[in-house]
């Protein structure tokens, strides 16, 4: 599943035409620029967190908006580059890391800090693997098109989850269901991309004829989305 395809991606980016793309275009000249800026948006989100949930929500889905625009901003220009591409991709888990950082401090004062932490950690991982697992698959010219927490799912899960935190604040039981439900969401992806590539590299049953597509490939630099 992505939202990038989706109805509400569409209406974003017809309302970023019309209403933020003139305002980009005068403040920003390079889109590598504006990926930077979203990065110190995300970068705000834990200061955020610690003065309200629904705040640093908000600062995570404004973080995000900039990171969605880049991309539209740099083809609107004809500026798009491999290294824009590769710039974005790297600075997006700078920003997945600062996401969950944010939601790591509400946990500051819980009698079950330790644990929290290492399920964060563990959530950190899962995150980083979703998104590794598809870049070293798409460099080694394999597809990895399948997995539940792709980037705009898993913003759009801590978002809802930040409003929710913020309206029934005095609920530490949404704190920890959001938490294990985000470790057991981001694995299940991991698993099924995992599946998904091996199957690509098991060779085909026929009698001397050898996989087109050998498990030891030359590595391709790309940097593909997520």
């Amino acid at each position: 599943m992505s939202i990038r395809n989706s109805h509400l991606a569409t209406l974003f980016y017809q309302l970023s035409d019309k209403h933020l793309l003139p305002i980009l275009k005068r403040h920003f000249h390079n889109p590598n620029h504006l990926t930077s800026f979203g990065t110190i948006l995300a970068a705000t989100v834990p200061i955020g967190f610690l003065l309200h949930p629904i705040l640093g929500g908000g600062m995570i889905t404004f973080s995000a908006a900039v990171d969605v625009l880049d991309g539209h901003f740099a083809r609107t220009l004809n500026r798009s580059s491999n290294f824009g591409a590769f710039w974005d991709s790297t600075l997006d888990r700078v920003s997945d890391f600062f996401y969950l950082m944010g939601f790591w401090v509400l946990f500051q004062h819980n009698p079950h800090f330790i644990l929290a932490y290492f399920m964060i950690s563990y959530g950190l991982i899962s995150t980083f693997m979703i998104s590794y697992i598809k870049a070293r698959a798409e460099a080694l010219n394999k597809n990895c098109r399948k997995g539940l927490m792709d980037r705009g799912v898993r913003t759009l899960f801590l978002i809802i989850w930040s409003l929710l935190l913020g309206i029934f604040s005095k609920s530490n039981h949404i704190l920890w269901f959001g938490l294990g439900l985000y470790c057991i969401l981001t694995t299940l992806t991991v698993i099924q991309r995992l599946l998904e590539i091996r199957s690509q590299f098991i060779p085909e049953k026929h009698p001397g004829k050898k996989s087109s597509q050998p498990y030891h490939s030359k590595f391709v630099n790309t940097m593909p989305e997520e």
